[in-house]
C-alpha cells in the first residue's frame, strides 16, 4: 500500500470519525455528559428516538430508545449529568404541536428525597393527557347532544301525534257532514216526489185538490221545521254546521300544540344554559366531629364547597352544631327510711350555625373571609406539604371581649393523589377553640371529605348495588 492511500486513509477515518461525533453531540447531549434512566409508559405515541426531555422549558435530555416491554412501552432517557433526580421524580408525556408530536416533561422530585442513581426507573404521570380530555369532553358533549335528540324526538312525536287527532277529528266531522248532506238530499228528493204527485194529482183529481194542498202545505211546514232545527244548531246537522265547540275544540288543540313547542325551546335553552355554567367547576364535599376535652361538647358540622377550574380560589357555604349552654334541673326521690336522696341531672342543648366564606389561593397561602359560626370573620391556611394543613381563624368580636381565635391542625394521613384509595377520604384534626380567653378548649376530632370525582363513584356504586337487589 502506498504512502499516499495510508494519507488519504487516515483522513477519511479521522473526517468520518469528526462527523459522526458532530452529529452525536451537536444538541449538547452525549453519551459524555449525560447518565441514563428508564421509563414506562403506557402510551408512547408521538414519542421518537430524537424527542426531547424539558425541564421547566429548557431541554435536559432526550430520548435514545424506545422498545415494547409486554402491553407497557420502556424508553431509555439520557438527562445531563448536572440535573439532580431524585426518588420521586415524576416525567410525563405532553403535546408540543398539533401534528401530534410529543415531549417528555421532567419533575425532578424534593430535596428531601434521595438521588436516583443512573440506569433507575423514574415515575411516570398516570394523569389523562390533553387527548383524553378533549375525548372524553366530546364524549360528553355526544351524550348529551343524544339526550336533546331523544328529547327532541319525543316532542316531535307528542306533536305529531297531536296532528293526528285534529285530522281525526276533521275526517270525523267531514264524514258526518257528508251523512246530513245525504239527509237533506233524501228531503229534497222527498219535496220533488210531493211536487209530482201534487201534480198528477191535480190532473187526476181536481176535486181533491184542497186535500192535497192541504198534505203539501203540512209537509212544506215540515221541512220549514227541519231547516229552523239546522239554522238554530240543533240536530246532527245543525251542531255540525253551527256548533263552536268543534271549532274551540280545534283552536285548544292548536294552541296546547304552540304551548308544548315553546316549552321544549324553553328546556333546551335552560340544558345548555346548565352546561355551560357547570363546565369546570370542582365540587367538594366535607363532614367532621370535634370533641372539646375541657368543655366535653360535641362540634358536628358539614360543608359544600365550589372550585373553580383555575384552582386559584374557592367558595364554601356550611352547616354547624354548636353548644348553646347547660341547662340543670333536680329531681328529688326518696330512698326509704334513710332519708331523701336528691339527683342532679344537667343536659347540654345545642344550637345551630351558618358559615358562608370566600377565598383567594396564592401558593401554599390560602386567605379567606365570610360568615363564620354566624358572626364576621376571617383565615388564613397555610398548607406546606399535600397531606398537612394549619389554619388559623378570628371571628365573633364583641364589643369588651377578645375575638374567638380558633388554631387546627389536619393531617390527611393517607393522602395519595396518584392511588384511588378509599382512605384518601379520611383526615384527623385537632387544635385550640377559642384561645384568647379563658375558657379555651382543646379539641380533637376527624372528618371525611368527597371530591366530585368521587361522589360520582359512590353514585355510581349506590345505583350499580340497587340495581343487583
Amino acid at each position: 500500500m502506498s504512502r499516499y492511500v495510508k494519507i488519504a486513509l487516515f483522513f477519511i477515518i479521522v473526517g468520518g470519525s469528526g462527523i459522526g461525533f458532530m452529529l452525536m453531540t451537536m444538541d449538547g447531549l452525549s453519551p459524555v455528559n449525560t447518565k441514563s434512566y428508564v421509563a414506562v409508559l403506557s402510551d408512547a405515541t408521538g414519542l421518537s428516538t430524537r424527542s426531547k426531555v424539558y425541564m421547566a422549558g429548557v431541554t435536559v435530555g432526550k430520548v435514545r430508545e424506545i422498545h415494547l416491554e409486554e402491553t407497557n412501552a420502556r424508553i431509555r432517557i439520557a438527562l445531563l449529568k448536572d440535573v439532580e433526580v431524585h426518588e420521586n421524580a415524576v416525567i410525563s408525556r405532553k403535546a408540543s404541536s398539533i401534528l401530534g408530536t410529543y415531549i417528555l416533561s421532567l419533575d425532578p422530585g424534593t430535596e428531601l428525597s434521595p438521588i436516583l442513581p443512573s440506569g433507575g426507573t423514574i415515575q411516570t404521570d398516570t394523569s389523562m393527557d390533553m387527548n383524553a380530555i378533549m375525548g372524553s369532553v366530546s364524549e360528553i358533549g355526544t351524550q348529551v347532544s343524544d339526550i336533546l335528540a331523544e328529547f327532541q324526538q319525543n316532542q316531535m312525536v307528542l306533536l305529531a301525534l297531536s296532528l293526528e287527532s285534529i285530522a281525526s277529528i276533521a275526517s270525523k266531522i267531514e264524514a258526518r257532514v257528508d251523512e246530513e248532506l245525504d239527509l237533506i238530499t233524501q228531503i229534497l228528493q222527498n219535496a220533488a216526489l210531493i211536487t209530482e204527485r201534487t201534480d198528477r194529482i191535480l190532473e187526476l183529481r181536481g176535486e181533491d185538490i184542497s186535500i192535497s194542498l192541504l198534505e203539501i202545505r203540512l209537509a212544506m211546514e215540515n221541512i220549514r221545521m227541519i231547516s229552523d232545527e239546522i239554522a238554530q244548531g240543533r240536530g246532527n246537522v245543525g251542531q255540525a254546521i253551527y256548533d263552536d265547540r268543534l271549532y274551540n275544540s280545534l283552536l285548544s288543540t292548536v294552541e296546547e300544540t304552540e304551548t308544548a313547542i315553546v316549552k321544549l325551546q324553553h328546556v333546551l335553552d335552560g340544558a345548555g344554559e346548565f352546561i355551560d355554567r357547570t363546565n369546570g367547576i370542582g365540587l367538594l364535599v366535607d363532614t367532621r366531629v370535634n370533641y372539646g376535652f375541657n368543655s366535653t361538647y360535641v362540634r358536628a358540622g358539614a360543608s359544600i364547597r365550589l372550585e373553580p377550574a383555575s384552582g386559584d380560589r374557592w367558595y364554601r357555604i356550611g352547616v354547624n352544631g354548636m353548644p348553646e349552654g347547660i341547662s340543670s334541673r333536680t329531681v328529688t326521690t326518696t330512698s326509704g327510711p334513710s332519708g331523701t336522696a336528691i339527683e342532679e341531672i344537667t343536659e347540654t342543648k345545642y344550637t345551630y350555625s351558618m358559615d358562608a366564606e370566600l377565598a383567594r389561593r396564592f401558593g401554599i397561602l390560602t386567605l379567606r373571609g365570610g360568615l363564620l359560626e354566624n358572626t364576621a370573620g376571617f383565615g388564613v391556611d397555610i398548607q406546606p406539604i399535600p397531606w398537612v394543613a394549619l389554619s388559623g381563624e378570628f371571628f365573633n368580636f364583641r364589643t369588651g371581649y377578645l375575638p374567638n381565635l380558633r388554631g387546627t391542625v389536619t393531617i390527611y394521613p393517607f393522602f395519595n393523589p396518584d392511588k384511588n384509595n378509599p382512605l384518601n377520604w379520611l383526615y384527623v384534626q385537632g387544635g385550640v377553640y377559642d384561645a384568647l380567653n379563658k375558657n379555651r378548649d382543646i379539641f380533637l376530632g376527624g372528618g371525611l371529605r368527597f371530591t366530585d370525582r368521587e361522589i360520582k363513584g359512590l353514585a355510581g356504586l349506590a345505583f350499580t348495588t340497587a340495581a343487583g337487589q
